[in-house]
C-alpha cells in the first residue's frame, strides 16, 4: 500500500447482503432477516450496486471502488444509528414503521450524534441487512470490503422470473425509464442492462419480449453461476444459497438454515413476520405449468433452448 491509496475505517463490517435477480424474492427475506435479534432495518443502495458492477467490468479502479463501497455503507450506518434519513413512508418496504421495533429510530432521532455513536456501534456490535440486486455479479467487492460480511443469495424458477420480468417490461421499455438505476448501455439508439451486451444484438432483433427476456435472465443468472464457480473455498462459505419455492413452503426450515449460516436468534417477533410475509404457504404448481406453456409457444427454436438449460439451472446445485 502506497501512500496515496484510499483508505478509510470501517463502523461496521456485520453487514447481510441478501439478493437475486430482480423478481426472485428478496422482498420476502429481507423483513424476516431484520425480525431477528440485534438486526437493523434492511436498506438498499442503487449507488452501491452500480459500482459493484462497474468494478466487475474493470472501468474504475478498484482500490477507489472498494473505497467508495465502503463509504457508502458507513454512511448509511451511521445515519441508521442517529436516526438520521430514515424511511418513513409507510407502503415502503424499507419504511422503520414495518421494523420490528420502530419506535428504537424514532429514540434515536432524539439522541446524540457524534464520536458516542461510533463507540455504540462497535458496543452493541448490530448486524445490518441490506437489499442487494445481484450480488453474485461481484461478491469480491462485497466479501473483500467488509471481512464479517455474508452473501444470502435467493434462487427463483425461470418460470415465474420470467413472468414478472415481462409484466415489468424489465428486458425492454423499463430501461427508457427515469426511475431504472441499473447501469444500461446504449445500442442502436435503445438502452439495454450492461450484463446482456455479448447477446444485445440477438436481444435487439428478437420478434417478442419472451424471446428478450430469455435471453436477457439467462445472461444475468449464468454470469452470476460461473462468478459463485469461480470463487475460492474461502468466499464460498460466506455465501448461503436458497430455493425460493423452499424458502416460502418451508420457511421456518430455511429461516432456520438461515440463522446457524449467520450465527444469530430469532426474536419474538420473527414468526409475525413470517405470517406477514405469508411464509409456509404452498406453491400452486398447476399455474405455474400454465405459465411455463404460454412462455413456450412464444419462444424460437433456439430460445426454447435457453429456456431449457435456465431450467436446467435452477434444478443444479451452484456451487
Amino acid at each position: 500500500m502506497n501512500k496515496f491509496d484510499p483508505d478509510i475505517k470501517l463502523l461496521s463490517s456485520k453487514l447481510v447482503f441478501i439478493g437475486g435477480v430482480t423478481r426472485s424474492g428478496k422482498s420476502f427475506l429481507c423483513p424476516i432477516a431484520s425480525s431477528f435479534k440485534n438486526f437493523e432495518m434492511f436498506f438498499m443502495s442503487s449507488i452501491a450496486e452500480n459500482i459493484s458492477y462497474i468494478d466487475r467490468l474493470k472501468k474504475i479502479n478498484p482500490k477507489y471502488s472498494r473505497f467508495l463501497f465502503k463509504l457508502i455503507f458507513n454512511e448509511i450506518i451511521y445515519n441508521l444509528n442517529i436516526g438520521r434519513n430514515l424511511n418513513q413512508r409507510k407502503t415502503d418496504y424499507t419504511s422503520i414503521s414495518n421494523f420490528k421495533n420502530p419506535k428504537m429510530y424514532y429514540d434515536r432521532m432524539k439522541n446524540f450524534e457524534g464520536d458516542e455513536i461510533i463507540k455504540k456501534i462497535d458496543k452493541e456490535k448490530n448486524s445490518y441487512p441490506v437489499m442487494f440486486h445481484d450480488p453474485l455479479i461481484n461478491p469480491e467487492l462485497i466479501l473483500n470490503s467488509f471481512p464479517n460480511s455474508k452473501i444470502i443469495f435467493v434462487d427463483r424458477h425461470p418460470v415465474e422470473l420470467t413472468d414478472e420480468w415481462i409484466k415489468k417490461k424489465y428486458s425492454s421499455n423499463f430501461y427508457k425509464n427515469p426511475r431504472n438505476v441499473t447501469l444500461t448501455i446504449k445500442y442502436k439508439n435503445q438502452n439495454f442492462p450492461y450484463w446482456c451486451k455479448k447477446k444485445i444484438n440477438k436481444i435487439y432483433q428478437a420478434k417478442n419480449e419472451y424471446i428478450k427476456t430469455i435471453y436477457s435472465l439467462s445472461e444475468l443468472v449464468f454470469y452470476q453461476k460461473k462468478t459463485l464457480r469461480s470463487l475460492n473455498k474461502k468466499l464460498k462459505k460466506r455465501i448461503l444459497l436458497i430455493k425460493f419455492d423452499q424458502l416460502v413452503q418451508n420457511t421456518d426450515f430455511e429461516i432456520n438454515k438461515a440463522i446457524r449460516f449467520l450465527n444469530c436468534k430469532i426474536s419474538k417477533k420473527t414468526k409475525k413476520i413470517i405470517i406477514k410475509q405469508k411464509g409456509n404457504r404452498e406453491i400452486n404448481h398447476k399455474i405455474r405449468e400454465k405459465k411455463k406453456q404460454k412462455i413456450l409457444k412464444l419462444l424460437d427454436k433456439e430460445s426454447l433452448k435457453v429456456f431449457s438449460k435456465l431450467e436446467k439451472n435452477y434444478n443444479e446445485n451452484w456451487k
